[in-house]
């Protein structure tokens, strides 16, 4: 078997996406570095461009269990938030107009997101995760 993991889209438009993700573990331990947010897939402009980053503006996390880097992706990764163990927890960055673009963190910088767990070995280890994210083109 293999751990439960789902990536759903709540909503999206050309502005922003909003994208809740789950993980419950069965058998396959931690994530290392697993691309959850693949910019060049996401809807393009009203002018045909296709989005090139992200910018985190919220995050809303429920955590059982593991740790949860969020993180840009880069030649070597970015961590952008670091949720704990055990959290349940609301970050809002929209005052200042969320944190930087994915493709300002890092050297080669794709504007994609990933995620690396630590700690999941355990029944009733899992995260709901939450991003409102701002779309760049």
């Amino acid at each position: 078997m293999a751990n439960i993991v789902s990536v759903k889209t709540l909503s999206e438009n050309t502005h922003e996406i909003v994208v809740a993700f789950h993980l419950q573990y069965v058998d396959a331990g931690d994530e290392s570095a697993v691309s959850k947010v693949d910019v060049s897939a996401l809807a393009t402009n009203s002018n045909g461009d296709s989005c090139t980053a992200v910018r985190l503006v919220e995050c809303w996390w429920v955590i059982q269990g593991c740790t949860v880097e969020v993180m840009a992706a880069a030649d070597t990764n970015v961590i952008m938030m670091h949720l704990a163990a055990d959290d349940i927890g609301y970050q809002d960055f929209s005052k200042f107009g969320g944190l930087p673009s994915t493709l300002s963190y890092g050297a080669n910088p794709t504007g994609d997101i990933k995620f690396t767990t630590t700690g999941v070995g355990a029944a009733g280890d899992t995260y709901n995760i939450v991003l409102r994210m701002n779309k760049q083109y």
